[in-house]
């Protein structure tokens, strides 16, 4: 075995960085309970703090000061089904079950007759996976944990033009900090794969910049339309580590080469690249108590054809990543209907993949998604309580046998999320 093979084995885990990056894809469209008690179809109707979030220009139809808190607990479920060539039939593995948190903070005012601003902290793309004893996962070569978080600050100004029309413009700032580990393998003449290094790839919080503007019209009786556009987010990371670690194996000759061809700890650079999303929203009201709306959401996945990495060190291990994910659309339906105390929400969505069947991988098996919701909103004094749950259905994926790396089988998933947002009217 050379020096250089075991040194491409080891970069394997670097290969994985911007595909971390990719996580982000995972967007986390569970910013508002009221929100997602419609299944996220809020951009034309949204009436609460959020509209932060899903149309800022919402904000100057809302009555005075508005501060809300809030958030999700995600739960993950994914399993993987091997097929041949590799892992092979009958290889069954899971990942670990994960539980998730992603918080909000929206507070909104008036500061003038037709002017209005709104203020946001949230967490809107993230991913954690780590799967099930890690030592032996079939894939581990590729990854056995990941963590994407991400924190964004966001700032809107909303202007009445008429009592008919809003707008709004603003910016954010996004910080994202990702981690990814795996472990190198070396095949013996046993055939079985032999660990012989582990690998992993971090960041600090780094920030990124973007932009937002969005529209609120209400255009024929009991109707109105929404359009919001957020711009692609680009985090440099200049100041990532990639550290390597030996794993003796029992056998002086193997440990010496694997020795001889580690990686040195070391910088790294890389690019994380979130991207950029619209959504056209329309709302109906037939009766003074009832709200339906439908939303398409279009997410410009397509940012993701190919992605640098940059080692300090290391320069033959500088690479591209290729991904070649395609931009993609969500369509969402919700309806409220509002009583004298209560207010009752249900919701549907289907979510399309954006990733080709060879980036489906052990670290995001992208797929179609089914969520169906129901929410209960209720108001005391000045205070609202909104609480939802969204039940999401992934369809089986499967890699077809054209997974980049030879790693093919079907991936199965299932997703929960339980939220709540306490606001104070004033």
């Amino acid at each position: 075995m050379s020096t250089i093979r075991v040194v491409r084995a080891l970069a394997l885990a670097a290969l994985l960085a911007p595909a971390a990056a990719f996580a982000a894809g995972y967007g986390i469209y569970e910013q508002g309970a009221a929100a997602l008690g419609m299944a996220g179809a809020y951009a034309a109707s949204a009436h609460d703090a959020t509209a932060q979030f899903y149309n800022p220009a919402a904000l100057t139809r809302l009555e005075g000061k508005q501060l809300s808190l809030g958030g999700t607990w995600l739960t993950t479920r994914t399993s993987f089904a091997g097929v041949a060539p590799y892992p092979g039939f009958g290889v069954s593995e899971e990942m670990k079950s994960g539980n998730f948190f992603p918080p909000t903070f929206y507070w909104t005012n008036h500061f003038a007759d037709k002017w209005a601003y709104g203020v946001g902290v949230n967490a809107p793309f993230g991913l954690g996976i780590e799967w099930q004893d890690p030592e032996a996962f079939t894939g581990r070569d590729r990854v056995t944990k990941a963590n994407l978080q991400t924190i964004d600050g966001s700032f809107s100004l909303a202007w009445q033009r008429t009592p008919q029309m809003s707008v709004a413009v603003g910016a954010n700032a996004r910080f994202a900090k990702v981690e990814l580990n795996n472990i190198a393998t070396f095949t013996g003449s046993g055939g079985a794969p032999i660990n012989v290094s582990s690998a992993k790839l971090e960041s600090d919080f780094t920030p990124g910049f973007g932009w937002h503007a969005a529209l609120l019209r209400d255009f024929a009786t009991n109707w109105k339309l929404a359009v919001t556009y957020k711009s692609e987010v680009t985090v440099k990371v200049d100041a990532g580590r990639a550290a390597f670690t030996q794993i003796l194996t029992g056998s002086p000759a193997l440990d010496a080469v694997v020795l001889a061809g580690l990686p040195p700890s070391q910088a790294v650079k890389t690019e994380l690249v979130f991207p950029a999303q619209s959504v056209i929203g329309l709302a109906w009201n037939p009766m003074p108590n009832w709200t339906y709306e439908i939303d398409g959401v279009w997410t410009g996945w397509s940012a993701f054809q190919k992605l640098p990495l940059d080692f300090a060190t290391t320069n033959s291990l500088d690479t591209e990543l290729i991904e070649d994910y395609s931009d993609q659309w969500a369509i969402r339906v919700g309806a409220e209907h509002r009583l004298t105390n209560y207010t009752y929400r249900l919701g549907y969505y289907y979510d399309s993949a954006a990733a080709p069947p060879e980036s489906v991988t052990p670290l995001l098996p992208d797929a179609n998604r089914h969520g169906a919701t129901v929410g209960l909103g209720m108001q005391r004094g000045k205070w609202t309580i909104d609480a939802y749950n969204l039940f999401l259905f992934v369809e089986k994926r499967s890699t077809e046998g054209r997974e980049r790396d030879g790693f093919d089988g079907v991936y199965k998933s299932y997703v929960n999320a339980l939220g709540a947002n306490l606001t104070y009217h004033w």
